[in-house]
């Protein structure tokens, strides 16, 4: 079962690229050494932040997080996520994502909802793009 993220186009965006999994160690004499334990990066994550918002939408937000049972149920995102980045941006993200296989998920912590007046919110989420085996 996929949950999809309601349609909001968000106020910003960071995404950080799924990173590669290495261990490092440093001798006593300082030399660096590096071991990478996979053949493809994993564990990508994207911030989002939907300011001053109604408050029905930001509800619509917490109910994908409830209905996600948080970080177990993989997430859909509307295109409206990416919306106004270039095409080829979008693209660079999206193939980082599926064609390694990854999957959203809400992170940890569920969305944080501030009241800035009445009936607007603004909402801060994270989440996370991990290579899960399938359940």
């Amino acid at each position: 079962m996929t949950i999809t993220l309601p349609s909001i186009k968000p106020s910003s965006r960071t995404f950080q690229a799924p990173k590669w999994p290495t261990t490092t160690s440093v001798s006593q004499g300082g030399v660096v050494t590096r071991r990478l334990w996979g053949s493809k990066p994993s564990t990508g994550s994207m911030s989002l932040s939907f300011d001053n918002i109604s408050d029905d939408n930001a509800a619509a937000i917490v109910a994908a997080y409830n209905a996600a049972k948080g970080p177990t149920t993989e997430v859909e995102l509307s295109s409206e996520i990416l919306s106004g980045m270039s095409e080829e941006l979008k693209t660079g993200i999206a193939s980082s994502i599926e064609n390694l296989g990854l999957k959203w998920f809400f992170a940890e912590d569920g969305p944080s909802v501030e009241s800035v007046a009445p009936g607007r919110s603004s909402v801060r989420l994270d989440l996370i793009a991990e290579l899960r085996e399938a359940q």
